[in-house]
């Protein structure tokens, strides 16, 4: 089991010292999208979704995930949350399938206090949907918790996304900068199974210190974990780079970049057209200059992942009818495709291949430059001390 990362937290939390709260007056958000909830072949369903204002995920206080920032408010009473879920449901007369979360994680009393949390669900159970959704790290809740919700949804079918990202110990530790259990993960799924709950593992394409082919390793090998230990299905979304996080800090300094959507594709190639029945795209199509990011939470949004501007939209068109029916011979076709970026993109692959150092130098050398650059004084007396831990578990760290 591996402990939070020192380094990453300490990073990660300076540059969140100064990051702005929620902007003011916002009190919820609703977005609406086709999804697949089961996996294919299943009918998209209409998911209404409600985040509402919350004191936002501890873990993020504490200066866990390198790419993460869903921003953070205040301390907000349970009446109030209340009454901005109510008003939020209010603004629709039938619901397909609603979801509805806070800044970070349902069942953490700390954030959502219980009686809020109750009161969500009771009022999620009066309404007409017939598919409830939310989201919450694994160790947020235990199974007495879980019980009581399907208790209080009344037959609706529940579904919870868990942030697993990457199933590998040492990347989930050391380039996620997550400190969770994949044994406590694998606890949470089945709690969920026991009783009738539906866990959807989020999947993370593109860590920071990973070479482009060993992200998408990373990204399948997560993905088969995932599905083999309890999950109903897979959200794999390829990194953002978000303002206020060690991952832009990074990608400011050309010590990072976003995955290329042709790894979005490989990564699909490589799962193949069984275990890609069970995997959804989130967070390809967007870019910083979207005009659906207006008035929605403030996580700022600096650079995304893209190919060229020649074939970018046809790409992003063709995963979208992929991500509806689950035709493979999409990610097929897409393989074939003439551009001559996908062309550079795989040569990258092929020098990276040939040039990079391992991966702890790599990570080492990325510590080295945040500890110089950003720690310093915290660092140098701490470097030999966290060049052992990283030593802990790596073993090559092979993800195929």
């Amino acid at each position: 089991m591996f402990s939070a990362n020192l380094l990453l937290r300490k990073a990660n939390s300076q540059i969140r010292t100064h990051r702005p709260r929620e902007q003011e007056g916002w009190r919820y958000t609703i977005r609406e999208q086709q999804v697949t909830l089961d996996p294919r072949p299943s009918s998209p369903r209409t998911l209404t979704y409600i985040f509402f204002r919350s004191f936002g995920c501890r873990y993020d206080r504490a200066g866990e995930c390198t790419m993460c920032n869903y921003a953070w408010a205040e301390r907000v009473d349970a009446d109030s949350i209340i009454e901005a879920v109510r008003e939020a449901l209010g603004q629709r007369d039938s619901y397909d399938a609603v979801g509805i979360s806070p800044l970070g994680n349902m069942f953490d009393p700390v954030e959502v206090p219980v009686k809020a949390r109750e009161a969500i669900f009771d009022m999620a159970a009066a309404s007409d949907a017939s598919i409830f959704s939310c989201e919450s790290r694994p160790e947020t809740f235990d199974e007495a918790a879980i019980a009581e919700a399907v208790a209080r949804l009344g037959g609706k079918r529940f579904f919870i996304n868990l942030g697993l990202e990457a199933a590998h110990p040492w990347v989930q530790a050391n380039c996620v900068g997550k400190s969770l259990d994949p044994d406590q993960f694998c606890r949470a799924t089945a709690a969920l199974r026991r009783n009738g709950a539906f866990p959807i593992s989020n999947v993370l394409l593109g860590a920071p210190f990973l070479t482009e082919d060993e992200a998408i390793d990373s990204a399948a090998f997560t993905v088969r974990w995932a599905l083999e230990n309890g999950s109903h299905l897979c959200v794999l979304f390829p990194s953002n780079v978000k303002a206020w996080t060690l991952q832009e800090w990074l990608w400011e300094r050309d010590a990072y970049r976003p995955p290329s959507l042709w790894s979005l594709v490989e990564a699909l190639h490589r799962l193949g057209p069984e275990v890609t029945r069970s995997v959804v795209l989130s967070w390809y199509s967007t870019t910083p200059d979207d005009p659906r990011r207006k008035a929605q939470v403030s996580d700022p949004l600096r650079q995304a992942p893209t190919t060229c501007t020649a074939c970018r939209d046809d790409i992003v068109s063709a995963l979208g009818i992929f991500n509806s029916g689950g035709d493979f011979g999409i990610i097929e076709q897409l393989r074939r495709s003439p551009c001559a970026c996908r062309s550079a993109w795989q040569a990258m692959l092929e020098a990276e291949a040939r040039s990079a150092p391992p991966l702890m130098e790599r990570v080492m050398q990325g510590y080295d430059r945040i500890g110089r650059e950003m720690l310093n004084g915290w660092w140098e007396p701490r470097r030999e001390q966290l060049r052992d831990e990283l030593a802990v578990g790596y073993d090559g760290v092979v993800m195929r």
